[in-house]
Parts: C-alpha cells; structure tokens; sequence
C-alpha cells in the first residue's frame, strides 16, 4: 500500500514540474513586451521630433525664385533676424521662401565662425562693386545656410524671353566672378522665373529659358574668368521657387532672378559626395 502512495506521489511531483519553467518563460515574455513596448515609445517620440524638425526645415525651405520677362526690383532673404542681408525689411521673404535661420548666432553656429567671416568680408566686397556699377536697385546679396547669395534681376541681364546675356551687362557679371573666383568652393548658378507662360520665345517653357540663361551664365564664368568647370553648377528651376507673391507684378519682378551662389563647407561637402 505505502508503495502505491509513494508511486502516486512521484506521479503528481512530476505531472508539477512543468509549471515552473513555464511561469520562468511567462516572466520572461513579459519582460520582453515591456521593453519592445519601452522602445517603441521611444522610437515614436524620436520620430515625431524627426519629423517636427524636417516640417520646420521644409518650411523654412531654401530658395524659392523664377526668371522670364523684364521687371525690376531685387530678390532678398529676410530682414534683422534672418540671414545676413543688404536687403531692405520691406523685401522680407515670405514664408517659403530662401532658407532661414532665425538668428544670427544659430547662422554663425551653423557655419561656423570662421567661415562665416569669411563670407562677409567677400559679401562687403561684392556690396561695394554693385554699389559701384550702380546696381543697388537690381542686385543684392545675402548669407543664409547654403552660403553667400547673390541675387540678380534678370530684366538688368536678359531680354524678355531671351537667354542671351545682354552686352552691357557681362562685365559687371565678370567683374563679380572675378571676386569669386579666389574661393575654392562650388558655385551654384541658378535661373530662376515667374509663373507666366512663355510667349515669343525660342523656349518652349519657363524651366527651359531659366535653365539656359543658368548655362549662358557659368559659360561666361568659365570663357572669360577661367573658372574651372569641376566648380561650376548650372540649375533651371523655372517658376517653381518663387520669392515673392506672383499675383503681384513687384512679385513677380523679384521672382524674375538669377542666383549666384557660393556654398556654404557643410553643402559644399554634400556636392562634393554626389559628384563621386
């Protein structure tokens, strides 16, 4: 009989057994959801700051700008705190519009002291030779995150439709490559119009005639300054940057552009990659 009770009592300490590891593997299944669920909260805030910082980024967006037709009146960035600028506060651009920094402080962060001064003292000079050929009205610098801007009303360097640059103009256009060509940076050419179509013209679209007065620009730079090539980039964005409200002609005056930019060490670097 006590052999039988012995029997059954092994029966149910070994039919118990299992109970054991299974509350381990329990414990340890939690353990595990609580921290995948841990990360995942994580990972979520993570990713709305991401995203919080990129739709701020995208709002601030570079540039914006388009170039067809005649007009006068200068493209600009945005005045006291924005991007370092000859600009008026009357031209700030609104949202949308070139890439902006809301101080001064975060734009010398950004670049850094020291290439920061040294875009001012080129812009001082660059300043100075616009004052000089008396193109106060028609062209304006700035520095925001790309670099050093310089912005041109296409109405001083192009007839309406016509991607030609005008005789009269190409030395003052010599003149400001012959002060960019001391730095080592790229240089980003870009054409810029407004919204309307084209009419009379060997272009077929805005993004077209924009495009080739980019390219008649960095051959200019190249056929008369001896700019190398390596450094040169030519972009057509057409009406698709704008810098100022269209439905204006003072806007579309300024959109009317073309943007001359030296690039800034952290975009210069980002060029120096894509062209590997």
């Amino acid at each position: 009989m006590s052999k039988k009770r012995e029997q059954a009592h092994q029966e149910e300490e070994a039919g118990e057994a299992w109970l054991l590891p299974y509350s381990d593997l329990m414990t340890l299944l939690l353990a595990v959801f609580i921290v995948l669920f841990a990360v995942s909260k994580i990972d979520a805030q993570k990713a709305q700051q991401i995203s919080q910082e990129f739709s701020s980024s995208m709002m601030n967006k570079e540039y914006n700008g388009q170039g067809s037709g005649s007009g006068s009146g200068s493209g600009s960035g945005s005045g006291g705190s924005g991007p370092i600028s000859n600009s008026s506060p009357s031209d700030a651009t609104p949202a949308g519009g070139p890439l902006n920094i809301e101080t001064e402080s975060e734009l010398e962060s950004f670049l850094g002291e020291y290439e920061l001064k040294k875009l001012e003292t080129l812009k001082k000079e660059i300043d100075t030779k616009l004052h000089d050929d008396g193109m106060d009205q028609s062209a304006s610098t700035m520095i925001d995150m790309r670099g050093l801007v310089i912005r041109l009303n296409n109405a001083i360097f192009f007839d309406s439709g016509s991607a030609q640059i005008k005789k009269q103009s190409e030395e003052t256009l010599m003149e400001v490559a012959n002060l960019l060509n001391t730095v080592d940076n790229y240089i980003r050419i870009e054409g810029h119009t407004d919204n309307v179509p084209i009419k009379h013209s060997s272009y077929p679209s805005n993004w077209e005639l924009s495009t080739a007065r980019a390219v008649n620009v960095v051959k200019l730079f190249i056929d008369k300054e001896s700019f190398s090539p390596n450094k040169l980039i030519a972009v057509g964005y057409g009406e698709y940057k704008p810098v100022a409200d269209n439905s204006t002609d003072e806007g579309r005056a300024k959109n009317r552009r073309i943007d001359i930019i030296i690039l800034s060490s952290k975009y210069n670097n980002l060029e120096e990659q894509l062209v590997k």
